[in-house]
């Protein structure tokens, strides 16, 4: 899905993986934002806990970050997401070995936070 800002101008784009998945488990595969610091990242996710939740009727919505990007970690918990779990020393980037974060976030948690009375994005 390629996002939009209000202007309609590509801002990013949105990778989903599994949206067929018999299981109900949807992974965000992918987030990229071209226009950082304005909010954009956590308005998408937002947007999109809404399409999957609501219009695909998935049970599960995760994703991976890599667990020393400490500003996406706080975007995503503070919309929801749970760590899940952690992937050690799986990536090797260069001459070093990186970590993942697994985080997610269940749908009855996303309907009790977000839509019955809870905060909104």
């Amino acid at each position: 899905m390629i996002l939009e800002n209000r202007n309609k101008q590509p801002i990013g784009f949105v990778i989903l993986f599994g949206i067929e998945n018999r299981h109900g488990n949807i992974e965000l595969m992918r987030i990229v934002i071209t226009d950082k610091g304005k909010g954009y990242g956590k308005e998408a996710i937002g947007l999109i806990q809404e399409f999957v939740f609501s219009q695909l009727k998935a049970h599960h919505l995760w994703l991976d970050v890599k667990d020393h990007n400490l500003r996406a970690i706080h975007v995503y918990e503070s919309i929801g997401f749970q760590v899940e779990g952690k992937l050690r020393e799986c990536i090797r980037t260069d001459d070093r070995y990186e970590s993942l974060i697994i985080m997610g976030i269940l749908e009855r948690e996303y309907v009790s936070k977000f839509k019955e009375g809870g905060t909104s994005t």
